[in-house]
């Protein structure tokens, strides 16, 4: 019988680098602590804690970087379209909540995202965005009186306490 061999996902060894930062990382901050004079000293634990994690990483990069790559790029396996879109989306709706306000940036945000996962139905993606909408300024504004963003951009063109 043939032997299957495992391959080398992608992100495998950057991610092992990564390990291998964080832990000179807390061996730096056990060096910080000071007091190495006995086994019971502040700096001690965090060092050695910190060195077995170092040399676990140097073996994890070591033995990731001798298999062979596996098929696919990185983006495609790990950050598929729709998610680097989605998270892109996730972006703007954050940078847009304190211009806009929440109640406009949520509704363009449901409806688009909804409008692109669903590859359709723009009736459909404005009825759940609005119906959304409504439903969280009813349940944190009124019931719970959470003060939602407002958005200084639309301050002069709506009347005012609309959204209150």
């Amino acid at each position: 019988m043939h032997e299957i061999r495992r391959q080398r996902e992608p992100g495998e060894t950057p991610f092992g680098f990564v390990l291998l930062l964080l832990s000179l990382g807390v061996m730096a901050e056990g060096h910080r602590l000071q007091g190495f004079e006995a086994l019971s000293a502040p700096g001690v634990v965090p060092v050695a804690a910190g060195a077995v994690m170092a040399l676990s990483a140097l073996v994890i990069i070591l033995g990731t970087r001798r298999l062979a790559p596996a098929p696919g790029g990185f983006a495609r396996r790990i950050a598929p379209r729709d998610v680097a879109l989605s998270v892109l989306m996730i972006a703007a709706y954050m940078a847009a909540l304190e211009p806009v306000g929440f109640h406009l940036a949520t509704l363009v945000f449901l409806a688009g995202i909804i409008l692109y996962l669903r590859r359709g139905g723009l009736g459909f993606a404005l009825a759940v965005s609005l119906a959304s909408v409504i439903a969280v300024h009813v349940v944190f504004r009124m019931v719970f009186t959470v003060v939602l963003p407002q958005g200084w951009l639309l301050r002069g063109i709506l009347p005012p306490g609309l959204l209150q």
